[in-house]
């Protein structure tokens, strides 16, 4: 049975099982804010028709020159892409016929990419109910590995690592010789004092990605940037095709880096939906790992049910993000996107409705 690797997209999902799509559906695999575009976006969306017949600014602007007042960093340190996925897709380029290692579980665009550029993936399983990395392990590979991938907060579960855990991994990388990449495409949920951007310019074998299409509901825009040290930014995009970001993504994502208000209501939403989320699952015997995200990843009291539950939610409307190209999960975990009330109150009631045929 080929589970896509992928949430969001529930028409092709429903195809590929063979399952009757219901009338209503709640697309609970996708992790895009619930609150969608900011007003403002809809509000400029009939300016951008003048975009249309003009190429891209060469140099990403405004939204370079915004993303580097943002963090006070340069514009040299900054590269936009069209989304993570190109920018992952090109990173991974520069350690064609190296190896890597990979903290799993995590996203699995990582080794999609890695492969594909010929790198070799080092995989380190990490126990999802431990507080702490296994250090050693990653220390030790570290010493015959080009670099290193850190998801944070991470996918699938949403847990958050501390600064002082990444600065010191970032310590150790340096004297080995070990670049880092750091993933926050989630970080913009949190307060972003665990953010490794403002110790960039110290470290010059650190790249950070970050997303803009899940706080600010851009999926189908397609918009992320790296920040590192300006000789990986040149590197980066001497790999990158000329005009690689479209004009209404630049300006978008140059409206939207002003959003603070929108922002801090799409976190106090999410921490809202989180708590209720979380404590629903736990008093029906679920485990529930802490997530600073706007996703929950959980397991049912009764694991080996995993896949009769999800394929229930499944014909009764409700899509949830399997895990079953997960490493380190093997499909006996869940993730469900945090929605609005209707969304969440649906999947509660599928639930209670699937207890009773237990």
């Amino acid at each position: 049975m080929a589970f896509p690797i992928h949430g969001a997209n529930y028409e092709a999902l429903y195809k590929n099982f063979d399952l009757p799509l219901p009338t209503n559906v709640f697309d609970l695999s996708e992790n895009v804010n619930c609150l969608g575009t900011p007003d403002s976006v809809h509000q400029m969306w009939p300016h951008l028709f003048s975009e249309l017949t003009r190429y891209p600014h060469p140099e990403a602007e405004p939204l370079h020159s915004q993303l580097a007042m943002t963090h006070q960093l340069l514009n040299e340190q900054i590269v936009i892409g069209n989304g993570a996925a190109e920018l992952l897709s090109t990173y991974a380029n520069l350690f064609s016929g190296k190896k890597v290692i990979l903290l799993h579980p995590t996203f699995s665009e990582y080794k999609e990419t890695l492969t594909s550029a010929g790198a070799t993936c080092i995989d380190i399983i990490t126990d999802v109910h431990a507080h702490e990395l296994p250090l050693e392990k990653i220390n030790a590979a570290m010493k015959i590995a080009s670099c290193l991938y850190i998801c944070n907060p991470n996918n699938p579960t949403g847990k958050l690592l501390e600064l002082d855990v990444l600065l010191s991994l970032i310590q150790t990388a340096r004297q080995q010789q070990c670049h880092v990449l750091i993933d926050e495409a989630f970080m913009d949920w949190t307060d972003e004092r665990n953010s490794v951007i403002p110790y960039v310019a110290q470290f010059e074998h650190v790249t950070v990605m970050r997303s803009m299409t899940k706080m600010y509901a851009l999926a189908g825009i397609r918009l992320g940037y790296m920040v590192s040290h300006p000789i990986t930014i040149t590197r980066i995009k001497q790999k990158l095709p000329h005009w690689n970001v479209n004009a209404l993504a630049l300006s978008i994502g140059a409206q939207c880096l002003q959003e603070h208000t929108f922002r801090k209501r799409s976190i106090d939403v999410s921490k809202t939906q989180r708590m209720n989320i979380t404590q629903f699952l736990r008093e029906h015997g679920c485990i529930v790992l802490d997530s600073v995200a706007n996703f929950v990843c959980f397991q049912l009291a009764q694991p080996e049910k995993t896949r009769e539950f999800y394929f229930y939610c499944l014909t009764n409307g409700i899509v949830l993000r399997h895990t079953e190209n997960y490493v380190g999960l093997n499909g006996q975990w869940l993730r469900i996107g945090l929605k609005k009330d209707e969304a969440m109150k649906a999947f509660q009631s599928i639930y209670l409705k699937w207890v009773v045929t237990l």
